[in-house]
């Protein structure tokens, strides 16, 4: 079959002089088409490193690259890629193949990236001019968001401890305690993400208060000036004592004030949740009092005046409304500040920041703008439609011949610009994907002298029926206003059909009245029984050209959100079809959360022994009451003359062979929880306990999802660093308690699991059969707070009440969304090679998402599984076991040889001066109990002089007893809380240390090289199987060699034994460093030991 939109192919392949949009649809095969490009630019000699190809995910990246590499290599070999059929003749000529082969090693010299990682490069490159921290680097989305959360939780801690009893946070924790901080993150939240928005101060100049009262009182004249209606003048006393508690001008009234005007009294016409007032419906009471004539005309009279009356006062709540967040917000900033300043400390970038600052560089640096314009001199972006305006902006200013004031001002150089889109996906808004900023970028390269605006419509996926159904569905839908314009679907593949429809509907059996829980579990169940249908009875073909047996890889149930996902997994489970999906977001519900908390609690508290015992208790040990009872009865008991069985038991005196076994694994994780990070010591105890082999024994059907979602909890842990333990149990116990949403694990996707996404995962990929489900769920209800993009700007929604200002914002918000939502039916739709089936569900909700429009179940006909043969038992071929005792053996002794046994010697884990280093982390819990301790305040102030002596050798501290002394205090003050043993009376001294660190730093055996002193020179050696790790406190180090290590102690009187062990510990560093003299530095008595090699 002829490509029916050839000549636009050609023109996207051969055109290197126009700045080119294309306009892709589903199936075109948009990935082959930008690799082809790539592949003729290179043939007509264009240099591979100045060619950026810029796609919306990593893996598309990582695809694009592939397929590029491979579009080169068929060339070189004589081969012509499907993409290039009818663009080029074979055999290539001697120019394009000598330009192929010459830049075919080169092809990773191609920046393939994400938006993301383009910008990355660009402030890698530039760093000094962005001013970044030289070992700045860039934080995922997950870390980002818990290194806001603890700089957001760290600031309400403060705000709430506070004198400040009338401020905004003091007000609104003691009004709503339960429900401030998730208030208070929302906005938050919201204006970290939208940073340049404004919150308007409101205009209290008119005096709502008084518009709202003539309004009562007019309502109030009218009703007393003609025929009565009891109900209404009860309503206009209401209505008047409303106007009361109002009366007042707030111009200057504070947070405090305000807030109390959020609760009025309460009257018959407010909704139940919420303050807003109902319409007025009292028509059949005044027909009844005064006829039908009279009744009517005075019951609409009196509607418009209550109407007048409602709108006074939503405009005032508003602007009340809008005073709140105002000084909210004002409030808030400080939040934002502080997360900046606590990136800039971590030398880390958000993704934000990677837009920002490159967008800075680009626009404010016209020699940097330039440079860029010449080393990515051909721009080519995939997925266009999804960029939001700052993405548009650095993409069109880098290909701009001049930097211009506006980016859809840029007059572009000729082919520098190559877009690849359709706006009939762009189902990305909430991650600030605007498809407006596409229509504008489409209409600069429309009217520019040198662009080109094309339409490729072929679609190589689908079959011709289901193409039909597509353009029939959304023909109407996407060419209304709101929407980019429909140009249809062209089918290409001339297949056999199926034996029965190849778009079709599945009718789920459910009472009309029955809820969105109800109708996805009847879905469920009908989806279940149609897939088990399916699997080994339909045959479809392959691209290969085959015709096979449908597997159940080959089926995608497409969902629009993530609600009650489970349902689904179950049912197919229930069938014995494996599933693989991202399942919903009810990881905090899972027993497998619960069985990990117990487990990291304990650990982390060596105390808690609830935790202990539900851990001992629980599925993961399976030890019953009677066997704790006996355990706890043969132990010794403790101090208060109780026994107890704990963390902390020997487990010598533990008799129970599972239970001794179990307490010296939890000792083992224990010992490692001040070395690891809380991710490395969950994925340890994990191995260690062997809890992967319990979950999937125990959870049977289930146990891919239970080890995924094992694999999902452990990457919770990830923004933890090595002092975080117990903040990460806190966070997971709030988070068991409140039931968070969390997506669960996933698991990947085989030719033998039914595939369960979201539509919007769904994008960009194809499977042989498409059923949609889900779809009884209703859309997420209006947030409090309100991010207007009209004009920038913050709102906060108060008792359920949208001022008219507002209201009509809101409106044309929902006008977008609902857009959106039938551009996503058409990404799900456009999804199904082979058959797309469509659920009808009769009683679904009006605001559902079966409800978003029609699509088209009323001229489907049902599905006719029946009409398949009975399903072909997929046939597993035996493996034959050829394992003998010998390839045994022979195997183990070669896993042995490939694992030799690691001895690490830690000199300076010996050394009571070195407290456990407290790392640098991006979530820490403040709590003092959650980093390492230090045993007795002998070696706080052993930590100090070290610090101190660090210090005075780097010149960071000036070497005079004032500076000295007020650091070793602040030293002091952040340590003590740390102490382990408080057996030592009185504790250190900071002016003490202090007089102690000038009196080392001034030594005559030190002075010939203090100056050439190097602090905290970290050492290794190798000599398998031992392994030396430790660190120098200070060396001389000329050229690449140390000839002197210097090792400071603190010790008062040290006895002649521990001086042996300092003089060892110097020789372990003499021997590392190969140095030619040590000195061991007792600081308190001013004695040096000099020691050479041995």
């Amino acid at each position: 079959m002829s490509v029916p939109d050839f000549e636009n192919r050609r023109l996207a392949l051969t055109d290197f002089e126009s700045n080119m949009l294309v306009e892709a649809a589903a199936g075109t095969g948009k990935t082959s088409l930008m690799a082809a490009r790539i592949a003729m630019m290179i043939a007509a000699g264009f240099d591979p490193a100045k060619i950026a190809a810029i796609t919306f995910t990593e893996p598309a990246a990582s695809e694009l690259e592939a397929r590029i590499r491979w579009t080169v290599e068929e060339l070189c070999n004589g081969r012509l890629p499907p993409a290039l059929v009818g663009i080029l003749p074979l055999p290539l000529d001697e120019v394009l193949l000598g330009h192929l082969g010459r830049a075919a090693p080169r092809i990773g010299e191609i920046t393939a990236t994400t938006i993301h990682g383009f910008c990355q490069g660009i402030l890698r490159t530039h760093g000094i001019d962005a001013t970044l921290d030289p070992g700045s680097r860039v934080v995922d989305e997950a870390i980002a968001n818990a290194l806001f959360s603890e700089v957001l939780d760290t600031w309400l801690k403060e705000r709430l401890r506070s004198s400040e009893h009338d401020g905004p946070i003091a007000v609104l924790a003691k009004d709503d305690p339960l429900g401030v901080v998730e208030r208070i993150r929302e906005l938050a939240d919201l204006r970290r993400k939208h940073r340049s928005a404004t919150v308007p101060a409101p205009d209290f100049s008119t005096r709502p208060d008084r518009v709202f009262a003539d309004a009562v009182a007019e309502f109030s004249r009218w009703h007393a000036a003609g025929p009565r209606e009891p109900w209404t003048a009860d309503l206009i006393s209401d209505l008047e004592g409303l106007a009361a508690f109002f009366d007042g001008d707030y111009a200057l009234a504070g947070f405090s004030e305000l807030w109390r005007l959020t609760q009025p009294p309460r009257n018959s016409m407010m909704r139940k949740k919420g303050i807003d007032l109902l319409p007025y419906d009292r028509m059949g009471a005044w027909r009844q009092s005064l006829g039908e004539t009279e009744g009517r005309r005075r019951g609409h009279e009196a509607a418009e005046h209550f109407e007048r009356v409602r709108v006074a006062y939503r405009a005032l709540i508003g602007c009340i409304a809008q005073g709140l967040v105002h000084e909210l917000a004002a409030c808030l900033s400080g939040v934002i500040d502080a997360y900046d300043q606590r990136k800039r400390e971590a030398a880390v970038l958000d993704f934000d920041d990677l837009l920002r600052q490159a967008r800075a560089l680009i626009c404010e640096k016209p020699d940097i703008r330039a440079w860029l314009a010449e080393r990515y001199a051909y721009l080519l972006v995939d997925e266009f439609q999804d960029t939001d305006p700052v993405q548009a902006e650095i993409v069109f200013c880098i290909a701009a011949e001049s930097h211009p004031q506006v980016w859809s001002d840029a007059i572009l150089r000729p082919g520098a610009l190559f877009l690849v889109g359709d706006p009939k996906q762009a189902i990305y808004r909430f991650r600030g994907a605007d498809v407006e900023s596409y229509a504008l970028a489409k209409s600069v390269i429309a009217n520019a002298k040198n662009g080109c605006v094309l339409s490729v419509t072929a679609n190589f996926r689908s079959r011709p029926e289901v193409i039909a159904h597509v353009n029939r569905v959304f023909e109407e839908v996407l060419g209304k206003v709101g929407q980019p314009g429909f140009v249809p679907l062209a089918p290409t593949l001339e297949l056999a059909p199926l034996p029965f429809a190849a778009a079709a509907k599945l009718t789920v059996a459910v009472q009309r009245d029955a809820n969105a829980e109800e109708q996805r579990e009847a879905e469920a169940s009908a989806v279940a029984d149609l897939c088990a249908r399916l699997i080994g009875a339909l045959r479809i073909p392959r691209p290969d050209g085959t015709e096979t047996y449908l597997r159940a890889g080959d089926i995608a149930l497409l969902a629009p959100t993530h609600t009650d996902l489970w349902r689904y997994e179950r049912a197919l489970e229930g069938r014995r079809i494996a599933v693989a999906s991202q399942a919903g977001h009810a990881l905090f519900r899972r027993q497998e959360l619960q069985d990990v908390l117990v487990l990291i609690r304990a650990v982390a508290d060596p105390l808690d022994t609830l935790a202990f015992g539900a851990l001992m208790r629980g599925p993961i040990v399976g030890l019953s009451d009677e066997d704790l009872l006996d355990i706890t009865a043969t132990l010794s008991p403790d101090q208060d003359g109780r026994r107890r069985f704990q963390l902390r038991t020997p487990p010598e005196e533990v008799t129970h062979p599972l239970a001794r076994d179990l307490l010296n694994k939890l000792q083992a994780v224990h010992r490692l929880a001040a070395e690891l990070t809380p991710m490395q010591l969950i994925a340890f105890a994990i191995e260690r306990l062997n809890l992967r082999v319990v979950m999937a024994a125990r959870h049977g059907q289930r146990n891919a999802r239970a080890l995924a979602n094992l694999d999902a909890i452990v990457e919770l842990a990830r923004p933890y660093n090595v002092a975080g333990l117990r903040a990460f149990a806190l966070d997971l116990q709030r988070g068991w308690q409140g039931k968070r949403r969390h997506p669960e694990g996933r698991v990947d996707a085989s030719e033998d699991s039914v595939e369960i996404v979201t539509m919007h995962s769904a994008k960009g990929l194809e499977w042989p059969v498409v059923i949609t489900v889900n779809s009884s769920s209703q859309f997420k209800p209006q947030d409090q707070f309100v991010y207007r993009q009209s004009d920038n700007t913050i709102h906060w929604i108060i008792g359920g009440i949208e001022p008219p200002t507002l209201a009509a914002a809101r409106e044309e918000e929902e006008f977008r969304e609902a857009r959106q939502r039938e551009r996503l039916w058409y990404v799900a739709t456009t999804r199904a090679r082979d058959l797309l089936v469509i659920p009808e569900l009769p009683g679904a909700h009006s605001r559902s998402w079966s409800r978003v429009m029609d699509l088209g179940q009323k001229e489907l006909r049902e599905i006719q599984a029946d009409t398949l043969p009975d399903p072909v038992p997929a046939v597993v071929q035996p493996v034959a076991n050829g394992q003998t005792e010998t390839i045994f053996a022979g195997e183990t002794a070669t896993l042995a040889n490939a694992s030799p046994p690691i001895i690490w010697d830690r000199p300076s884990e010996r050394d009571r001066d070195r407290s456990a280093e407290v790392l640098d982390a991006f979530v820490v819990d403040d709590a003092f109990h959650a980093l390492p301790e230090i045993d007795g305040a002998g070696a706080v102030r052993g930590s100090i002089l070290h610090k101190l002596m660090e210090e005075l050798l780097t010149g960071e501290l000036d070497p005079d007893r004032g500076s000295v002394s007020s650091r070793a205090a602040e030293l002091l003050a952040q340590l003590e809380a740390m102490v382990r043993d408080g057996r030592e009376e009185g504790g250190p001294d900071a002016l003490e240390m202090a007089d102690t660190a000038l009196r080392t730093f001034a030594l005559p055996e030190l002075a010939p090289f203090v100056d050439r002193l190097v602090p905290e020179i970290p050492l290794w050696e190798a000599n398998p199987p031992h392994y030396l790790a430790g660190r120098a406190d200070a060396a001389v180090i000329e050229g690449k060699r140390i000839t002197l290590v210097v090792d400071w102690k603190s010790d008062v009187n040290p006895v002649a034994a521990t001086h042996s062990v300092h003089v060892a510990q110097l020789r372990d560093y003499l021997r590392v460093t190969n140095a030619q003299r040590g000195a061991v530095v007792y600081m308190t008595t001013g004695q040096v030991t000099w020691i050479g090699p041995t």
